[in-house]
């Protein structure tokens, strides 16, 4: 009687391990992803040669805003896609104080790719954004359309990461730093963002 539990008891287990191991290859490589960020875009420097009416983004003129990116996870590590996002530039002092008609709209178009080198529930990330953003501004040199180029590193965080071996878990809040130009300016972004 022992040995007909004992084959049972194999036989369960042999079916479970197969059935695994099924589901892993039938698991897609590419998983349709979206991302939302929020983030503050802290103005260090200018670059270049000011026009005859100056700089684009003068001095002190940080800007806050929100992008939406839309793309393909690669084997949970790598993402590329589109994203479309808005900046709100004015100098914080006078946004603090409730004046809000000396800012500037900053609508921004761009492709954006990261990439997570480990598979561990904390890991870091590195990232880019290329792409254009157009300063809608009401000054001397009118409404400007610009590169836009950005380097970001951080740390991305699977909150369902117990569950990433089972089902396809590619859900994550992530933290960047990143070094960013456009409009004749430098920023230092900062943004917090959810991937989904």
């Amino acid at each position: 009687m022992n040995k007909i539990k004992l084959f049972f008891m194999f036989a369960a287990v042999a079916v479970s391990l197969t059935a695994r191991a099924q589901f892993r290859q039938d698991r897609s490589d590419f998983e349709y992803m979206f991302k939302a960020e929020i983030g503050y875009m802290p103005f260090v420097m200018n670059l270049g040669d000011a026009g005859a009416s100056g700089y684009y983004i003068s001095d002190l003129q940080h800007a806050a805003g929100a992008s939406v990116i839309n793309g393909v996870n690669i084997k949970q590590d790598f993402f590329v896609g589109i994203g479309l996002g808005y900046s709100y530039v004015a100098v914080p002092k006078e946004v603090i104080g409730g004046n809000f008609a000396n800012g500037w709209h900053c609508p921004m178009a761009f492709i954006d790719f990261d990439y997570r080198p480990l598979d561990v529930e904390w890991s870091p990330m590195v990232g880019a954004k290329a792409g254009a953003s157009y300063l809608m501004a009401d000054s001397p040199y009118g409404n400007t359309l610009t590169p836009y180029v950005e380097l970001s590193a951080g740390l991305n965080w699977f909150f369902r990461y117990e569950y990433r071996n089972m089902e396809r878990n590619y859900l994550s809040l992530y933290l960047e730093l990143a070094f960013a130009y456009t409009q004749q300016a430098v920023f230092i972004p900062v943004r917090l963002g959810f991937r989904f």
